[in-house]
């Protein structure tokens, strides 16, 4: 009978995408001296945003039997500046960086929540 604004799901959505890209570089991080290791992204919130009609398979057999296998959002970085000696691409500076500006894209996505909030609760008191 009620269902959730658009603009409240579009929040929700950008706010589970932060804390996913979150995760990304916070592996990034950990694995900042691990030989060989390849820094890895998740794809911006607006390509993620324009696929959602499609749906994506995470694992073999899911959604349907016959269905391939499809990569995940999480892809490695070919941005990433130049190997270090050992084979690795992870750059601090560039994490950090990332960090800070997956930061502002969560503090959106929770300022338009509860600015939706706030006019929904308008809306509903008489």
């Amino acid at each position: 009978m009620f269902d959730i604004p658009d603009v409240m799901r579009t929040a929700q959505g950008m706010a589970r995408h932060a804390a996913a890209r979150q995760v990304v570089i916070a592996e990034n991080i950990a694995h900042a001296n691990t030989p060989g290791y390849r820094a890895r992204d998740l794809a911006d919130f607006s390509a993620t945003y324009a696929g959602a009609g499609k749906m994506l398979a995470t694992r073999p057999g899911h959604l349907d039997a016959g269905s391939q296998h499809q990569a995940a959002l999480v892809t490695v970085d070919s941005d990433a500046p130049a190997r270090s000696p050992n084979g690795n691409t992870v750059s601090l500076e560039r994490e950090m960086m990332r960090a800070a500006q997956n930061r502002q894209s969560h503090d959106l996505a929770l300022a338009v929540y509860s600015s939706a909030r706030g006019v929904l609760r308008a809306a509903l008191e008489r």
